[in-house]
């Protein structure tokens, strides 16, 4: 009796499956074998994508700074630093033995008067600088974002950039002039042995033991990362963009910033040789342990887009120029839609216009055979998205009929 039962069920239910398939597809209106099926689909979301440069570069100081000696009013005595030293504004570097004292003075008065007319000439550029400055548009008023131009930025960047280096430049020619007025003081006093002190922190890079000049050579503590870029590439890259540093040293990714890029070639051109582009990258964090010397491996962003919508390049269909991307539409049909790109990095693809957020796109329409605008279509049940309460909304013979559909459209 019980295996009876089982019988008769399966027989009920083997005929009620074959009389729904013969149903759906007899059905003058039926929707099996007439719509298309959407295996991968996605929402259009935002990211970011960014075109990058890769390079090896080096770490070297920032600057070189070199201390001269001027041998018609005194004989070179000794040096009181040595070749590695860390060396701070205000440190003896060398002695010198004075031979004619009023010539010797009134040529350190001379000096001391021109390195003040030039810091009143750099003050007086500062204050033009900033006037400018404070001329350029605001990113923000009242709270509300105001879009500026990239020039304006650019523009923004170069004049902060101008008024620190200047500022550093009244720093370091301030210095100077103490370290004259010190030497003036001495040969007041009837010193006839002065001292020649630094006016730049640093690190003895180099003596010239000949009494040549540069008599001194002193490296700043401040390190940048150099590399050199080949015809095609020192084209792509300007001042002001991003790169990103690594190194066996530390495993923190330093950040930086292209602060330098060469108009004119390392070495003289030639025209059996490639010619060859010095560019500099000042890394933001000062504090890092990179010494002059470290090799590295660094990124310079060509190209960057935030906050833009990104599909994948599958997605998108060409028709000659234009371009295309077919999008689920809430109605059930897909539609296939024009659209303008932009920038593509490692198979992502952003959407400059044509889409919105949230839209529903097709990922791979190479992949659907007769795929035409219009058509309607049908996609694998995500059991993860179904709410009992949206279930409730349907009446049976519905919910039975797409289940069924859904079953037959199965490959």
């Amino acid at each position: 009796m019980h295996k009876r039962t089982i019988l008769y069920t399966t027989l009920t239910l083997s005929l009620l499956f074959i009389g729904a398939n013969t149903y759906l597809i007899e059905k003058a209106d039926s929707k099996v074998d007439r719509e298309l099926r959407v295996a991968e689909w996605e929402p259009v979301n935002k990211g970011a994508l960014a075109k990058e440069l890769p390079k090896a570069g080096v770490v070297a100081s920032e600057e070189e700074n070199y201390i001269y000696f001027n041998d018609e009013f005194g004989s070179f005595k000794k040096f009181l630093v040595k070749e590695g030293d860390q060396i701070k504004s205000g440190t003896p570097l060398y002695e010198y033995e004075v031979t004619d004292q009023s010539q010797q003075k009134s040529v350190l008065e001379s000096e001391a008067d021109q390195l003040e007319d030039e810091i009143d000439s750099i003050e007086e550029n500062i204050s033009d600088l900033k006037r400018l400055e404070s001329s350029l548009p605001s990113g923000a008023t009242d709270d509300k974002e105001i879009p500026i131009e990239a020039s304006a930025l650019q523009s923004e960047y170069d004049l902060k950039k101008e008024i620190a280096a200047k500022e550093l430049e009244i720093d370091r020619l301030e210095s100077q002039v103490d370290n004259l007025e010190r030497q003036i003081s001495d040969i007041e006093s009837y010193e006839t042995t002065l001292t020649v002190q630094s006016s730049v922190d640093g690190t003895i890079k180099d003596l010239s033991h000949a009494i040549d000049n540069p008599l001194i050579t002193i490296a700043s503590q401040s390190t940048i990362v150099t590399t050199d870029l080949t015809e095609k590439e020192i084209v792509k890259v300007d001042e002001i963009m991003s790169a990103t540093v690594q190194s066996d040293v530390e495993e923190k990714i330093q950040k930086g910033i292209v602060t330098r890029v060469a108009t004119l070639p390392k070495n003289d051109p030639h025209i059996q040789t490639d010619s060859m582009y010095p560019v500099e990258i000042k890394l933001q964090d000062t504090k890092n342990e990179l010494l002059p010397g470290h090799h590295v491996f660094l990124s310079i962003i060509t190209e960057e887009v935030k906050g833009a919508f990104v599909v994948p390049v599958t997605a998108i269909e060409k028709d000659g120029e234009s371009k295309y991307i077919w999008i689920l539409t809430s109605k059930g049909s897909v539609e296939k839609r024009k659209v303008e790109t932009g920038l593509t990095v490692d198979g992502q693809q952003q959407i400059r216009s044509g889409v919105k957020a949230g839209e529903y796109y097709i990922v791979y329409p190479d992949e659907i055979p007769a795929l035409q605008k219009g058509a309607a279509f049908i996609t694998a049940l995500d059991w993860d998205k179904v709410k009992l309460r949206d279930l409730k909304k349907f009446d049976r013979p519905t919910i039975l009929e797409n289940l069924l559909l859904g079953i037959l459209e199965r490959k």
